[in-house]
């Protein structure tokens, strides 16, 4: 099978992410997107996350109910320390041989690519999929060559998933929970439940 894999906390998981997942999906031709719920990840300064992991991927689960060919996968939440991609693909590739693996990337965190753990190796194991917004500029591909080379830069450039992408941030998904606001028009019916339900990011501001 063809896999997708799109990486994140999801805290919570949001309309934006969704999007992403079904474009990319469509684009690559991909049986499946699975949203990769992060433990701890080795990015951002390894910073914490607001809600338990248990309920980061009940939601994720909810936000891709009813979504035709979008999982989730949870195998960096039951690791112990950080999370790095070149060891979930790894772990991945040997549980289910039979799986080819796209991994989905930002175009804002491409530049931040070569300094990935073994990035070499990891380019070999996935194809990375950039997603930008059309008109993009072609500034940070330049940057890469120097660093990856000609033929890795040449290769991401070519599987480039063009998108209008939503301006949605889970802070702000965050800081209007926990003043009482709508989030209606930026998560899942079912995700907005679930908050609601369980109290989510009340004391965060």
């Amino acid at each position: 099978m063809k896999i997708g894999l799109l990486g994140g906390s999801f805290d919570p998981p949001h309309n934006a992410h969704i999007a992403v997942a079904q474009a990319v999906r469509k684009a690559r031709g991909l049986d499946r997107v699975d949203l990769l719920v992060s433990g701890q990840s080795p990015h951002a300064g390894g910073k914490s996350n607001h809600a338990d992991v248990q309920h980061r991927l009940a939601m994720a689960h909810l936000a891709v109910e009813g979504q035709e060919g979008l999982g989730v996968e949870d195998w960096e939440t039951r690791r112990e320390g950080r999370s790095y991609s070149i060891e979930t693909i790894r772990a991945l590739q040997k549980a289910h041989p039979q799986n080819n693996y796209d991994f989905i990337i930002g175009g804002d965190m491409l530049a931040d690519l070569p300094t990935w753990r073994e990035i070499d190796k990891l380019l070999v194991l996935v194809d990375f999929v950039p997603v930008f917004r059309p008109g993009y500029e072609e500034g940070v591909f330049e940057d890469l060559r120097g660093k990856l080379g000609e033929d890795e830069t040449a290769r991401l450039r070519a599987n480039v998933v063009e998108m209008p992408l939503q301006n949605i941030s889970s802070t702000e998904i965050r800081a209007a929970a926990a003043a009482g606001e709508s989030i209606a028009e930026w998560v899942p019916p079912a995700v907005r439940t679930y908050i609601r339900g369980h109290h989510l990011y009340e004391r965060q501001l």
